[in-house]
């Protein structure tokens, strides 16, 4: 590759990590996560504001000590996306349900994954159900791990709201980075071969959707 080019890529590459980052840390997230804290505290619910206030902390903590990493050891990964959607489950008034599983086959492997994928993935997910304001919306994740790969199925369903009413796109969701985006760069500039899956079913009562991701184990 010529020097122009690659150094036209790295720039690339780094300007999208810091999109990523002022993404994940956008003013509306953590004025709402901490406005949701203050509720708790405000309602004299000491146990539950400390708790989501914890949670807060140890996800910009997570951030700052990761913004610079290319890689993530899955297990603290993991974490981080429990107390992602703890977090949003708060801040969307419990719109959604969750769940996390790793098989009972990969609980013992150890693995490291390109950072911040899975986190700017669910960020567009969640958003997305959001912002269409999905009925009985839940997301279940589960992670296969093997020596060479790690791969994550994340199945989704939901009910559509026929009386969706948009009136306009808040700011903060134009300068949301596409994961697909992110996902093409790495595989261009880094080789790492990341494959994903993405399938959808409708039905008269209820919809589904399934995204598969294959990613590399770096460790």
């Amino acid at each position: 590759m010529p020097e122009e080019t690659l150094l036209s890529v790295k720039q690339e590459m780094i300007a999208l990590k810091l999109k990523v980052f002022n993404s994940q840390m956008n003013p509306h997230f953590v004025f709402n996560a901490l406005n949701a804290i203050q509720y708790f505290i405000t309602s004299e619910n000491k146990r539950l504001a400390l708790e989501y206030f914890s949670v807060f902390s140890k996800l910009i903590r997570f951030y700052l000590n990761h913004i610079e990493k290319e890689t993530v050891h899955l297990k603290d990964e993991i974490a981080m996306l429990r107390w992602y959607l703890k977090l949003q489950k708060l801040r969307y008034n419990n719109q959604f349900e969750y769940e996390i599983v790793i098989e009972e086959g990969s609980k013992n492997i150890e693995a490291a994954i390109p950072s911040f994928i899975l986190q700017n993935l669910f960020e567009n997910i969640i958003e997305h159900t959001v912002f269409n304001q999905y009925k009985n919306y839940s997301i279940k994740t589960s992670f296969n791990i093997c020596k060479k790969n790690v791969c994550a199925e994340v199945i989704q369903k939901y009910e559509t709201n026929s009386e969706k009413i948009i009136d306009y796109t808040p700011e903060y969701r134009k300068c949301m980075v596409e994961w697909q985006d992110q996902i093409r760069l790495l595989n261009k500039v880094k080789k790492y071969n990341i494959v994903k899956k993405i399938s959808f079913k409708t039905q008269a009562d209820s919809n589904s959707g399934k995204i598969l991701l294959s990613l590399p184990n770096l460790l």
